[in-house]
């Protein structure tokens, strides 16, 4: 589920040039992910849980209509911000390409919600 939404049908067309560059740490950050979680089951779901609200919340952005581009903008910095977000929970050796934390999602999120 969580690779179809890395690299889902035609990403190449989705996908801009500049987060193309991401894409094989965030392939080795859900690897070193899954790893883990047979390891650690519990650790796992304690980060699980952790992530879920910034999900939930994509996904409710995802289902309606942007109001304007720069929402739309909003909306999809969001989406790569738990990305990294995802990077430094799960594989944080493998560094983060902006700050991410709670705080920060949130304020993202709300930028989203009604943009800048």
């Amino acid at each position: 589920m969580e690779l179809d939404g890395l690299v889902s049908a035609r990403f190449l067309e989705r996908v801009s040039y500049e987060r193309l560059a991401q894409l094989p740490r965030y392939l080795k950050a859900l690897l070193i992910r899954a790893e883990r979680a047979a390891l650690n089951p519990v650790k796992n779901l304690d980060r699980l849980r952790q992530l879920a609200p910034y999900q939930e919340a994509l996904e409710k952005l995802r289902m309606q209509p942007a109001r304007t581009p720069e929402v739309a903008r909003q909306v999809e910095a969001f989406r790569w911000m738990i990305e990294e977000f995802k990077v430094s929970l799960f594989a944080q050796e493998l560094g983060t390409a902006m700050p991410v934390s709670p705080k920060r999602l949130e304020q993202q999120l709300e930028l989203a919600r009604h943009g800048a």
